[in-house]
C-alpha cells in the first residue's frame, strides 16, 4: 500500500486498458475509493480475461527464502517500517498525518511510543496494519510497525554524545526534525516536505532549522509554508546536531555514520529493544 509509481504506472495502463481493484487495494491510490472510481479503476472482480497484480508491502516468500539460504530459522519478531499518512478521506492527508502524531507525542513523548506491536496499531494507519498483514498472512510471530522518519531519527539518536539534541532525517519526501533529550523523549517535532526545501537552497534549510530550535515556528506557519507541522513541548538549549537520509547534502549538520537505510535499522532494533525490554 502506497501510491507513488503505481499509480503513476496504472494511469498509464488506463490509457488503452481496464484496470480492477480490490477495496483493500485500492486504498493504494487514494482513501475516498470514489476518488479511485473517478480515476477509472473498477472496484471489483474483474470480467473476462486479465493480469492479476498481487500488491503487499513485505513480500515475506523472498525473505524467507533468503534468511532459509543464510542458514537461519525465521525470526519471532519482526520490525517493518513504512510511510503512513493515516486514512483520512476527507482531511488533507499532510494535516491529517501530523495531527496523527502530535497526539501520540501527548500520549507518550518518548520515541519509542511510534512503534507499535500489530495488536496496537491507531486503525487510522492503515498502511501499517497492512504492512503487518502482509507478515502475519506468511508467519506467526510478533510484528511491529513504526514510521520510517522515526526509525531514521531513533538510529541517529544511537550516535548522539550530547543531549538535548536536533535530529533531522532528510528523506526523499519529507524533512523531519525532531529535539530528543536524553531520555529519548521528543521535546519538538517538524515535518516539511523535501523537494519543496530543495527548490529554496540549503541556506532557507538552515534558516528553517535554526527557527525550529528557537521555538519560532507554529504550526499554522509550516502548513501555510506547505509543510506538515510544527509541534513544540518544551523548548530546550540544543548541544548536538546530526543528520541522515538520502538527500542529507542538503543539511547543514553532520551525517551521521553509516548508510540511511542502515541507520533506519538500527533505529527500529533499539525501538524494539525499548520496547519489549
Amino acid at each position: 500500500m502506497g501510491g507513488g509509481a503505481i499509480t503513476f504506472a496504472v494511469r498509464r495502463h488506463l490509457q488503452r486498458y481496464r484496470v480492477y481493484a480490490t477495496e483493500r487495494a485500492a486504498l493504494t491510490f487514494a482513501d475516498n475509493l470514489e476518488r479511485v472510481r473517478e480515476m477509472g479503476i473498477i472496484i471489483g472482480e474483474p470480467e473476462g480475461d486479465a493480469v492479476e497484480l498481487e500488491t503487499k508491502d513485505v513480500d515475506m516468500p523472498f525473505f524467507s527464502d533468503f534468511i532459509e539460504k543464510m542458514g537461519y530459522e525465521m525470526p519471532r519478531y519482526y520490525v517493518v517500517a513504512v510511510q503512513d499518512h493515516g486514512f483520512s478521506p476527507q482531511i488533507s492527508n499532510r494535516v491529517f498525518r501530523f495531527r496523527m502524531f502530535e497526539s501520540l507525542l501527548r500520549k507518550n513523548p518518548g520515541i519509542e511510543g511510534f512503534l507499535f506491536h500489530h495488536r496496537e496499531i491507531p486503525p487510522e494507519f492503515n498502511r501499517m496494519r497492512d504492512a503487518a498483514s502482509s507478515v502475519l498472512d506468511y508467519v506467526r510471530a510478533e510484528v511491529y510497525v513504526v514510521d520510517t522518519v522515526f526509525a531514521a531519527i531513533a538510529g541517529c539518536a544511537l550516535q548522539v554524545k550530547e543531549f538535548p539534541a536536533l535530529l533531522v532525517n532528510f528523506g526523499n519526501s519529507h524533512l523531519t526534525a525532531a529535539i530528543v533529550d536524553e531520555d529519548y523523549r521528543i521535546k519538538a517535532l517538524l515535518e516539511h516536505h523535501t523537494p519543496v526545501l530543495r527548490r529554496r537552497g540549503v541556506d532557507e534549510i538552515k534558516s528553517l532549522l535554526e527557527r525550529f530550535e528557537r521555538g519560532e515556528l507554529s504550526n499554522e506557519y509550516v502548513l501555510s509554508d506547505e509543510g506538515h507541522g510544527c509541534y513544540y513541548d518544551e523548548v530546550v538549549d540544543v548541544r548536538e546536531r546530526l543528520c541522515t537520509g538520502p538527500n542529507a547534502h542538503l543539511s547543514p549538520f553532520k551525517e551521521v555514520g553509516g548508510d540511511p537505510m542502515v541507520v533506519g535499522n538500527l533505529g527500529m532494533m533499539f525501538l524494539l529493544r525499548k520496547k519489549v525490554t
